[in-house]
């Protein structure tokens, strides 16, 4: 059950006509790579077709959305401590609930508002390549290739839907750290020129690694769960320790 400062911090995300321009661009994106499939060809398979399976030459709207997220999520949601700071509103939520409560609702708000926003996006995504590409046949030509020793290729080209359902959750719980993430720097820093860039470049360093942060945003790749499982554990790790130093520091030691 959703608390009273928590239902509070949603009605006022959901008024903010700045996070629903958000949030629509965040459906607006993976229309773009629909669009882009049908110019080349309208007879893709619809579970090849969705957008995390990356079908489109040069990935264009996944680099827009997926790179970039955590900036998306912080005009969306994240930033909300910040505001408060600013308005003052800040004093006055913590002197009746407490730094703690405080702290972790704005981190699990936010969790939950990017969560839910990045499935949202998919889900419509899934619906629209279902209705544009039905009956379509065409996977890439990646049937003809074979990795014996790849489980997990093997299992996703013969069961795409169970194989896009993992690599979507994947991404929406990515999505939801780092849109806590996200909530966590505001509150340390309080000022959106050290909140956005810190965020962001905390998820670039990932992104930008040999072994990518993005792979386990792509089914239907040549990488296997010896290469994908070291990414996950180590990018929620480091989202987990983060948030869980920001908090300690916030409740513990900011007194202001």
């Amino acid at each position: 059950e959703l608390s009273e400062n928590m239902k509070s911090h949603i009605y006022r995300i959901a008024k903010n006509k700045l996070s629903l321009l958000i949030f629509l661009i965040m459906i607006f994106i993976p229309c773009i790579d629909i669009v882009l499939l049908l110019l080349t060809n309208t007879n893709y398979d619809p579970t090849f077709a969705f957008f995390l399976s990356g079908a489109s030459r040069g990935h264009a709207a996944q680099m827009i959305l997926l790179w970039f997220l955590p900036l998306y999520l912080l005009l969306l949601c994240a930033d909300d401590p910040i505001q408060d700071y600013k308005t003052g509103f800040y004093q006055v939520l913590v002197s009746k609930v407490g730094r703690k409560k405080y702290c972790t609702e704005k981190i699990m708000t936010s969790f939950l508002i990017s969560f839910s926003t990045m499935c949202v996006s998919l889900f419509i995504n899934f619906i629209m390549v279902h209705i544009l590409f039905f009956n379509g046949t065409f996977k890439n030509d990646l049937e003809q290739i074979k990795f014996p020793d790849n489980l997990l290729y093997t299992f996703s080209m013969s069961h795409p839907y169970y194989a896009i359902l993992l690599f979507s959750i994947v991404c929406c719980m990515l999505a939801g750290l780092i849109g806590a993430l996200g909530a966590g720097v505001s509150l340390l820093f309080r000022d959106k020129k050290y909140a956005y860039p810190a965020c962001f470049f905390i998820w670039f360093l990932l992104v930008l690694k040999k072994k990518s942060l993005v792979y386990l945003f792509q089914p239907f790749t040549e990488y296997g769960l010896d290469v994908l499982l070291p990414i996950l554990i180590t990018s929620v790790s480091i989202f987990f320790i983060l948030i869980f130093i920001i908090i300690i520091y916030q409740v513990k030691y900011n007194e202001n």
